[in-house]
């Protein structure tokens, strides 16, 4: 079933609930490694997380560290199931090329959440978003990987990992999760804009 591509077609699909196995524990260690990451990078301060669906990455977050979260999805049904603490968060219904945050927000980390492939030009788009990084602050991708190495989807992943590859960055961390269980895999990069 191809993705849906209005936020209207999106909100209809978390209204009949077809995203609810992203809140499953077969997802968990995509969501986790991206939490790490910013633990280990100390850079769960400030978060923007693009694509953040019902906002299953902030109950990963380092309570502790965590002042600001904001949340991005195309979907205003996906935002109204959000669970975050509403004292620090903002969410905001916007898709990733619209985008923009308040004039002088800056991030310590953005993560694109299984969104990027949706980017005419990824690279593009990294590039864009990186104007709002704070000094030292990380991007995080993560992308679902097809099996199928050849065809679109796959087209969409190398897309992405060549973005990330490009001489702007530094990489951090490159992974390749495989859920056994679910059969799936996912391609995550941690990247900075090189010093």
């Amino acid at each position: 079933m191809p993705n849906a591509a209005t936020g209207e077609e999106w909100d209809a699909e978390f209204r009949e609930g077809r995203w609810r196995f992203l809140l499953d524990i077969k997802e968990i260690a995509r969501t986790g490694a991206i939490a790490g990451w910013l633990r280990a990078t100390d850079t769960g301060a400030r978060v923007l997380d693009v694509g953040c669906g019902e906002g299953v990455l902030f109950g990963h977050l380092d309570g502790a560290a965590l002042e600001t979260y904001v949340g991005v999805d195309i979907s205003s049904e996906a935002l109204a199931l959000a669970k975050v603490d509403e004292g620090r968060s903002r969410l905001v219904a916007a898709d990733l090329s619209s985008f923009a945050p308040d004039p002088g927000e800056a991030f310590t980390a953005i993560v694109f959440n299984e969104v990027l492939h949706f980017a005419d030009d990824p690279g593009a788009e990294l590039r864009r978003y990186s104007d709002w990084l704070a000094p030292g602050g990380v991007i995080a991708v993560s992308m679902y990987a097809p099996w199928k190495e050849t065809g679109g989807g796959y087209a969409k992943v190398r897309a992405m990992e060549t973005a990330c590859e490009d001489p702007y960055w530094d990489i951090l961390d490159a992974l390749e999760l495989t859920s056994q269980s679910k059969n799936v895999r996912w391609r995550l990069r941690l990247i900075r804009p090189a010093a």
